[in-house]
């Protein structure tokens, strides 16, 4: 059977607010996520560290609580936001190679994938194809 992996990628700059990655799930479809950037190079006030809420929702305007709910979490993750002395500072990338056959996780048709940060300023990448 032959696969329908188009795959598209979209960058969002990630805040406070919470937010959603993208458009909706179309009904029928499933939504693979394969592959997450986040830069934190550009976090604003000083902050030690960067935390990454992603989740699948039911609405387009979620709230932090419905997207930091563990029911809901598709992923989290805590990055360092300082630099490390004689290192050069680069985005977490995951997986290092990603692949089609091997996706992180899916959102279900008709659902939206929520995003929450802890501090204002990192740079989400991502890459998803709709089957």
């Amino acid at each position: 059977m032959i696969r329908n992996t188009e795959l598209k990628t979209l960058e969002l700059e990630i805040s406070t607010t919470s937010g959603i990655v993208g458009d909706q799930v179309p009904a029928g479809m499933k939504r693979w996520i394969t592959f997450l950037a986040v830069d934190t190079r550009i976090i604003a006030g000083g902050a030690s560290q960067l935390g990454v809420y992603l989740a699948s929702v039911a609405v387009s305007n979620p709230t932090k609580a419905s997207i930091i709910a563990t029911g809901n979490r598709r992923l989290l993750s805590f990055l360092r936001a300082t630099q490390t002395s004689g290192m050069r500072k680069t985005p977490l990338t995951i997986p290092k190679n990603p692949s089609v056959d091997n996706p992180l996780f899916s959102i279900v048709a008709e659902k939206w994938l929520g995003v929450y940060a802890t501090s204002a300023g990192g740079l989400l990448t991502m890459q998803y194809f709709d089957e």
